[in-house]
């Protein structure tokens, strides 16, 4: 699909005759190293915002619990 826009880009551009500017997410990919380390950060990130969000729905559930004990003793 990428390669089919820049083909109707480089159409426009022949057609109209306008400047075709990369689009800024394919200037950061092409600035992304390709050895793995982006794929070691994702994955350190996947596993630090999913831990938090385990803490979070943890206090959430004691929370609720408390709430539940507050109501049903009253």
């Amino acid at each position: 699909m990428g390669n089919d826009r820049g083909e109707i880009m480089n159409w426009l551009n022949r057609l109209f005759g306008l400047p075709i500017e990369e689009s800024p997410v394919e200037k950061v990919i092409d600035k992304l190293p390709h050895d793995g380390e982006v794929e070691k950060v994702y994955q350190a990130r996947w596993v630090w915002y999913h831990t938090i969000l385990a803490a979070e729905i943890f206090f959430t559930n004691i929370l609720l619990i408390a709430i539940l004990i507050v109501v049903s003793v009253k």
